[in-house]
């Protein structure tokens, strides 16, 4: 026998029908939602400021919130700010109460959420326009929060449910995410305008040094200054003060980067200066110490040497706390040039005393900063002044190009390759002998 089918009972049909009804709804409902999030996503993503972006999804929000206002605020670290913009349908008196009453507790106490029915009798606001219905949710990526989305109702309109939370909150997650976007963005242009403007300074810098050496004719030169970051405090100076006489100089300023190298660049102005009125390096020194003293931030000072040359090969010269200069002569012997004073810019006139020698046609002088003596390898040990005095007795009779190439390879393979944790400056001088003819 063929057995019949038994009919369900009518309220069993009944009610999956408006199961399917009510899962249709909701999805019919997230559907929309989906839509309207991709949509103001799209519209958001378009922009590169932050005040627009708000604007826009508040707009988008209170739509669909069907709110009568609402508005943005964002932190900046202490205090709630609301752009005019970025408010629609409340006063602005009427907003910061309400942040300072609600939203900034919320903020410090790390809230993401809040939900008011009676929000002027809660908090005891006094404003006319101030909601009935409140409805905020944090501005938060990756655990941080950088403000709240707001909005609400005034009395009669409806209250805000479990679904109208999830919406503000998806809405609020998706501007945090592209406000974060927009700062990171900003950021990153941030780091390459240093970048570019500190490449800039490096030029200019190196612009400052010289590179053409012909204006004496009775000696050659070679220099070269090698900051620990992209600038720094040492700088060099050949400076012709006649035709048959020049200046040599070379200064450290203390500190390092920016702030150093526009000291260094302040000192070389003043070097400059001095050398068109006087080639009197007692002059010289005594007017850079005041001008530094009077000048610079406490605890700032700089050593520095200073000679001058002339054709004949004599030499005189003084030190301002500086690295003693070596006088290389072509028989190979090695004399370091110690005569001079204590640094510039700590004590009220001091007395730089003038040493004075007479160079042979051959002989090298080289003139550096203590980025070379106090140059580590991998096991902390300084390159020190004994090691350099025994690379210097092999230089006798070589070129300045030939010495400072081979002074900057034995420094960096004694660094083992590694950074330098000092600005480098040399300048090596070979005196040439008198012109003939």
């Amino acid at each position: 026998m063929t057995p019949v089918p038994v009919p369900a009972p009518q309220n069993n049909v009944e009610s999956l029908r408006r199961s399917v009804q009510s899962l249709t709804v909701e999805l019919l409902a997230v559907y929309e939602e989906l839509e309207l999030l991709y949509s103001l996503g799209a519209q958001i993503g378009r922009l590169g400021d932050e005040d627009q972006i708000v604007a826009v999804a508040l707009k988008e929000a209170m739509e669909i919130l069907s709110a009568s206002c609402g508005w943005v605020a964002l932190s900046n670290g202490e205090r709630l700010r609301v752009a005019e913009s970025s408010k629609i349908g409340i006063e602005m008196g009427t907003v910061d109460h309400i942040n300072r009453a609600v939203l900034e507790p919320l903020y410090h106490r790390g809230k993401s959420q809040y939900l008011s029915h009676a929000l002027k009798e809660e908090c005891n606001l006094g404003e006319a326009d101030v909601p009935c219905r409140f409805l905020a949710s944090s501005l938060a990526v990756g655990g941080n929060s950088c403000g709240y989305m707001c909005v609400g109702r005034q009395q009669t309109g409806s209250i805000f449910f479990s679904a109208d939370q999830k919406l503000i909150d998806a809405i609020a997650f998706l501007v945090a995410v592209e406000l974060e976007n927009v700062r990171l963005q900003r950021s990153e242009l941030e780091k390459q305008r240093l970048v570019n403007e500190l490449a800039l300074a490096r030029s200019i810098q190196q612009a400052l040094l010289p590179s053409d050496f012909s204006g004496s004719d009775f000696l050659t030169a070679a220099g070269v200054s090698e900051p620990c970051y992209e600038i720094g405090g040492d700088f060099f100076d050949l400076i012709p003060i006649a035709t048959d006489r020049c200046m040599l100089v070379i200064a450290d300023v203390s500190g390092k980067g920016p702030p150093a190298a526009l000291r260094a660049a302040m000192v070389q102005g003043i070097v400059h200066a001095v050398s068109r009125n006087s080639a009197e390096l007692s002059f010289l020194m005594g007017t850079l110490n005041e001008c530094i003293q009077s000048s610079s931030v406490e605890g700032c000072f700089v050593t520095a040497f200073a000679a001058t040359l002339d054709r004949t090969g004599h030499l005189q010269y003084t030190n301002g706390g500086h690295t003693r200069p070596l006088w290389i002569q072509t028989n190979g012997q090695v004399i370091e040039l110690a005569e001079g004073g204590p640094l510039l810019g700590i004590l009220q006139n001091p007395s730089y005393p003038i040493g004075s020698v007479q160079l042979k046609p051959g002989d090298l002088l080289l003139l550096y900063t203590d980025g070379v003596t106090d140059a580590e390898d991998p096991q902390g040990n300084p390159f020190g002044t004994d090691c350099l005095l025994d690379w210097a007795r092999g230089q006798a009779g070589q070129l300045p190009t030939e010495v400072k190439k081979s002074l900057i390879s034995k420094v960096s393979h004694f660094c083992g390759g590694g950074r330098q944790a000092d600005d480098l400056t040399i300048l090596v001088v070979q005196y040439m002998g008198p012109r003939i003819g």
